[in-house]
């Protein structure tokens, strides 16, 4: 063999040898996993946001991406499912405020008793002014805020009518395990017993409670109704939920499939649309249930309002962090707010 033959077919093995072991990309990289996790109520959306989540996700991402939904509790409770967020086992989650308020204290501030007057208003702060320094916030917690999301408004039940602040003293009251949620209750000499949701029936049953506090929807859907049917529409403290993500898993992300992430979950608006229109229809339901629904006179808000507003300084004060500064912030908000002129809409017409 010539030796320009030799070295031309050693140059073919090489350029072969080159191709064959060339470290597999793109479509043979393993896929990215993205696991989802949520507690959906039953006939909440959420499930189905998930769906259409993972049906978009899979079309706008660029690569190969794993999608696992454990959207109907798998996981367990909200904040089990949280410390899996942020461990990484868990990627994407939508989360209440009460839940995520455990990593980030100030959000409890956001469900303070009477200190949003309006959906509008509310949307307005949290879109405009609150954002970012949650993002922050969450940030140092290894949290990604994706957006906002609406659970509704916490309305009063009982076995009474409660229409007045006078009404509900010496009740005895559930409340959830929010700060604020407590505070309010208290603020109008309520008897406040603190219980998780599932055990809200037994004790309507045997008496240890007489009424509380929570959303149209799920005093509708956890059968509230059936043992308290007096319902009065305070719509006292707002429950806007959040959207979150990873930090490391999301950080690690192309900035092309950051934006599919981002944009692949429905967004704030068609979010809040839906749970405002699920509580009037919750409304019309319950009032074919026999159930009482009282709509407070501009006094009687007032009345609870006037007893509200005097539980924001101590929420503030116990929070601490930068809950001073973000409650400050939303004051700028509402004043802003005020500026825009725009009227807002009486819920449900």
């Amino acid at each position: 063999m010539s030796r320009h033959t030799f070295m031309t077919r050693w140059t073919q093995i090489v350029a072969v040898s080159a191709v064959l072991f060339v470290p597999f990309t793109g479509s043979h990289a393993e896929p990215i996993p993205l696991v989802a996790a949520s507690s959906a109520a039953p006939g909440s959306t959420i499930r189905e946001h998930f769906v259409a989540f993972e049906h978009t996700i899979k079309r706008t991402f660029d690569g190969d991406i794993e999608v696992t939904l454990l959207v109907d509790g798998e996981t367990g409770s909200e904040e089990t499912s949280l410390a899996s967020l942020r461990r990484g086992r868990v990627h994407f989650s939508v989360m209440s405020v009460a839940a995520a308020s455990t990593v980030v204290p100030e959000l409890a501030l956001l469900m303070s008793p009477y200190l949003f007057n309006s959906d509008e208003e509310a949307d307005y702060v949290l879109d405009n002014f609150l954002l970012e320094p949650f993002t922050e916030l969450f940030a140092k917690k290894g949290v990604v805020l994706v957006r906002w999301v609406d659970s509704g408004w916490a309305v009063i039940y009982g076995q009474k009518p409660i229409l007045w602040p006078r009404d509900a003293a010496g009740y005895r009251m559930r409340a959830a395990s929010a700060l604020t949620a407590q505070k309010f209750l208290d603020a109008v000499d309520a008897d406040v017993i603190p219980l998780p949701f599932a055990d809200i029936i037994p004790a309507l049953q045997t008496g240890l409670i007489d009424g509380g506090a929570t959303s149209p929807f799920m005093y509708l859907v956890g059968g509230l109704y059936e043992h308290a049917k007096e319902l009065t529409l305070t719509r006292h403290a707002l429950n806007p939920g959040t959207v979150i993500a990873n930090k490391s898993w999301f950080d690690a992300l192309s900035k092309k499939n950051q934006h599919a992430v981002v944009r692949a979950y429905a967004p704030s608006a068609i979010l809040r649309v839906e749970t405002r229109t699920q509580t009037c229809e919750a409304y019309n339901i319950l009032r074919s249930l026999g159930v009482n629904v009282h709509e407070p006179s501009y006094d009687q808000r007032q009345a609870w309002k006037t007893f509200a507003e005097r539980t924001h300084g101590d929420v503030v004060r116990k929070i601490g962090g930068r809950a001073a500064k973000i409650y400050d912030t939303i004051i700028a908000g509402k004043i802003a707010f005020a500026a825009t002129g725009v009227i807002a809409v009486s819920p449900c017409g």
